[in-house]
């Protein structure tokens, strides 16, 4: 499973710190965003059961990672500043967006063969110490707005069973669940279950 969906549920405690919805901004990643995704990333990979990846990142293997997300598979950040700012978050690319990179969210391929070329498969994931402030959710709806801008016609979300958080995230997003795969992955010493969950993405 390539960077299994809407991952934000860590088996090890997290201390909450909320970042005010004003102080939040939306982007496309950038290079520099690198290293900062690679340790959201491989916090999970190392700790958790979000992700069904077993091999963290290092700094090759993370360009290689950004280099296949093309025009059709974006990646977007979520960037808190380092002092409030007077707007809402929005999606923007410009340097008032430049603060810390604290979520980030991709669109990859579902499958290899032309037939799937229209369903993507979304990944979310949010930095420990920022959960519980909606930046899953920020991410999860940009990543929806822009795979119908590019036409896409479904999203796909493969997700551990025990990820009750990202499966109520995708719930409120509009996903359904679709199936699940028994014991299909093996991670930290157990068996998991592996939820699929979509989203059609109606004409608008």
């Amino acid at each position: 499973m390539q960077d299994a969906g809407g991952s934000f549920a860590s088996l090890k405690p997290c201390p909450s710190r909320s970042a005010p919805p004003s102080r939040v901004a939306l982007r496309a990643a950038r290079e520099a965003d690198l290293p900062r995704i690679a340790a959201i990333w491989n916090h999970e990979v190392l700790s958790s059961d979000s992700t069904t990846d077993t091999e963290p990142r290092d700094p090759a293997a993370q360009r290689e990672w950004f280099a296949r997300h093309t025009e059709r598979y974006p990646v977007v950040v979520a960037t808190v500043a380092a002092a409030p700012a007077a707007a809402a978050p929005v999606a923007a690319d410009g340097p008032e967006c430049d603060g810390e990179v604290v979520a980030y969210g991709s669109l990859s391929p579902y499958r290899p063969k032309p037939a799937f070329a229209r369903t993507v498969e979304d990944s979310v994931y949010v930095a420990c110490n920022y959960r519980g402030a909606g930046l899953g959710g920020l991410i999860l709806a940009e990543l929806v707005r822009r795979a119908r801008a590019l036409e896409h016609h479904s999203i796909v979300a493969r997700i551990t069973a025990r990820n009750a958080a990202s499966l109520r995230l995708h719930a409120r997003h509009g996903f359904r669940e679709v199936g699940v795969e028994r014991e299909s992955a093996y991670k930290l010493g157990r068996w998991h279950d592996v939820a699929i969950m979509q989203r059609r993405l109606d004409p608008r």
